[in-house]
């Protein structure tokens, strides 16, 4: 369970979480995992708890995007525009970064 809130990606949570990396076992798994009414109950009190009901959506878009990127039966143009979407989500394509700070300077006339 606490694997899987990470990138909401269920293949990649069983992964990092069992230790394969074999895709497609991964894969075959973690779905029959997540039809379980334990595991959708605990990842719904998550997003719960964590996130709230208004960004129950959010995560519904992640998991459809995921769907669509990794159907080998989609069409090329369906999986990149997936794929797009889900590295805006992730802010891969972020290129500048605003930092601020808050910094006060101290003169010291300590010569003699």
């Amino acid at each position: 369970m606490e694997e899987y809130p990470i990138d909401f990606n269920g293949q990649d949570a069983y992964m990092r979480a069992s230790g394969t990396t074999n895709k497609k076992s991964a894969g075959v798994q973690a779905s029959k995992l997540m039809r379980l009414p334990k595991v959708k109950e605990a990842i719904d009190r998550y997003v719960q708890q964590t996130l709230g009901p208004k960004q129950k959506h959010l995560i519904e878009n992640v998991d459809f995007w995921i769907s669509i990127r990794d159907d080998e039966k989609a069409s090329s143009s369906a999986r990149i525009k997936a794929s797009e979407l889900l590295a805006k989500y992730q802010q891969m394509f972020v290129e500048r970064h605003e930092v601020s700070a808050v910094a006060q300077v101290q003169i010291v006339d300590d010569i003699k």
